[in-house]
């Protein structure tokens, strides 16, 4: 393996986390958009089809001519579901298998965990450890490595995405024979035959995108999201268990937990703390100093265990953990939770979402007169967003925007 250690002052692991989440996220939500763009196509062209079912406003009953062409078009219908189901079904099966074909989640976390190798190395490097990666004691081992700290977060991480594959899988069947449901027996019947009001089932059913995932907390993700979570929430796992393990392998077993202004409230009370990595209990410590002939006496919080157990490293985290030298200056330690700036941070999440909503809208549209209304709101939507990063000052994340991102 090349040694690869990052600059202190120019590199920000987080955003390594953020690039390998943001490419495999952006694979799953290119699939989500091209099904709900074909599931929308052969829908609009069955209430199409549909809204010319002959109509009995007199109450006379349809004439000869009319149930014929009654028939005709019901026949015309049933080959066109029944060919769309056969051909969604396809395209679903030939784009999972294209999403398999590329980076596994084992090249993926490997990765990440390269990249808490290098951050370990560097830390240690901060403490007196000089040289090479192999002139380290007990760390010439990189298989060792990945097998400890990466391989349970690739096997989780592989699992995740097959069930993601497996809802892609079923979504357009399942979604087609939906919207058939939500529209068909009205406008068969007589109860319903106007075009627009059907168009709109059909749109409010696919700006959803594709969901049917929730978590411990009860909370429900698109794919999009789901995928995102999956990939940043691994490899963050995966940088921070291999930056513990070589820690330890150099010989330090104490850490510190470092994070964003706007962290969470069960984020925010670790961040700045002194922790072990070898699961020693919290409490006051009387330890040699790391550069001087002294000892000095610190508070260790809790173990990396602790912290997980209290919420620490929740899905979607961004926070890192770095090594920790007796005696030397805690990064952050006078960090405080910061409740405006977590609100900013959630506001803006949901703002973001607004405009993802109003693109789907448009990508979804079935005439000029719905998208002309679809570009007015993504309008609205980028407005108010641009005069929230205005007043707050917080960074515009503009990938954030495009259609089918999503950030739980």
């Amino acid at each position: 393996m090349a040694l690869f250690v990052p600059d202190p002052e120019d590199f920000d692991p987080q955003d390594l986390i953020s690039d390998l989440s943001f490419e495999l996220a952006e694979r799953y939500r290119d699939v989500e958009d091209q099904l709900i763009a074909e599931i929308a196509q052969r829908a609009y062209r069955d209430l199409d089809l549909a809204a010319r079912l002959p109509t009995d406003p007199g109450g006379l009953g349809l004439t000869a001519a009319d149930r014929r062409q009654q028939n005709r078009i019901l026949a015309e219908l049933a080959a066109n579901r029944a060919r769309a189901i056969r051909e969604l079904q396809e395209q679903a099966v030939a784009m999972i298998e294209q999403l398999r074909s590329g980076a596994s989640a084992e090249a993926f976390v490997r990765i990440a965990v390269e990249q808490g190798e290098a951050a370990a190395v560097a830390s240690l490097g901060l403490g007196g450890v000089r040289g090479s990666l192999a002139q380290i004691p007990a760390l010439t081992a990189y298989s060792s490595t990945y097998s400890v700290a990466g391989a349970i977060v690739a096997v989780s991480l592989q699992n995740r995405l097959e069930a993601l594959n497996e809802r892609i899988t079923r979504y357009p069947q399942d979604a087609y024979q939906r919207i058939v449901a939500l529209t068909s027996p009205k406008t068969i019947l007589g109860v319903n035959t106007q075009l627009r009001s059907q168009q709109e089932i059909v749109r409010n059913f696919l700006r959803a995108g594709i969901d049917g995932f929730t978590d411990r907390s009860d909370r429900r993700w698109s794919i999009g999201a789901y995928a995102e979570m999956a990939s940043r929430t691994s490899a963050q796992r995966a940088m921070n268990d291999a930056t513990a393990y070589r820690l330890q392998q150099g010989g330090l077993n104490l850490g510190t937990i470092t994070g964003g202004f706007d962290a969470c409230d069960k984020c925010a009370p670790w961040i700045g703390k002194i922790i072990s990595l070898d699961g020693s209990p919290a409490g006051p410590r009387t330890l040699p100093h790391a550069t001087q002939n002294t000892t000095v006496t610190i508070y260790v919080a809790g173990s990396l265990d602790d912290a997980r157990a209290a919420g620490w490293g929740h899905p979607n985290d961004r926070c890192g953990i770095s090594g920790y030298h007796v005696g030397l200056p805690v990064p952050q330690a006078d960090f405080e939770y910061n409740a405006k700036a977590d609100a900013e941070r959630q506001e803006q999440r949901a703002l973001e979402r607004e405009v993802r909503a109003a693109k789907r809208d448009l990508a979804t549209a079935p005439n000029d007169i719905e998208r002309r209304r679809a570009h007015r709101d993504i309008a609205a939507a980028q407005a108010e967003l641009r005069d929230f990063t205005r007043r707050t000052g917080r960074h515009r994340q503009s990938y954030r925007e495009q259609l089918g991102f999503s950030g739980g």
